[in-house]
């Protein structure tokens, strides 16, 4: 099998992770299990952001800055989750997963070539 073909599985299972993995974040109401997903969440989009800044070449450094921007959103959403004092901080740090995930998904998909 080519290269192309497995970067392409690569990227169609992140995207599948991250859409299952925010649908589950919004939907379930058990508190405990929302955190653990909310977790794994913020560590995958790292995980995204990290692959697609590590895979764009040295020369596009405002690239890379964006995609680590992108996994940086997913820690910040971390500490609000964590350091927050309002009950409203589930729902933003919810949000800032959700578009960590999409924009370095998409970054990831912009840049496969």
């Amino acid at each position: 099998m080519t290269l192309l073909f497995h970067l392409i599985l690569l990227f169609v299972a992140c995207v599948v992770v991250s859409i299952l993995g925010a649908i589950l974040l919004f939907f379930v109401h058990n508190q405990k299990m929302q955190n653990a997903i909310f977790v794994v969440l913020g560590g995958w989009a790292f995980v995204i952001s990290y692959v697609n800044a590590i895979s764009i070449p040295m020369v596009y450094v405002g690239q890379q800055m964006l995609a680590w921007i992108f996994g940086f959103l997913a820690a910040v959403a971390l500490l609000i989750r964590y350091a927050g004092k309002t009950h409203k901080r589930y729902l933003v740090s919810n949000v800032l997963v959700t578009i960590s995930l999409v924009s370095s998904a998409l970054g990831m998909f912009l840049f496969m070539q």
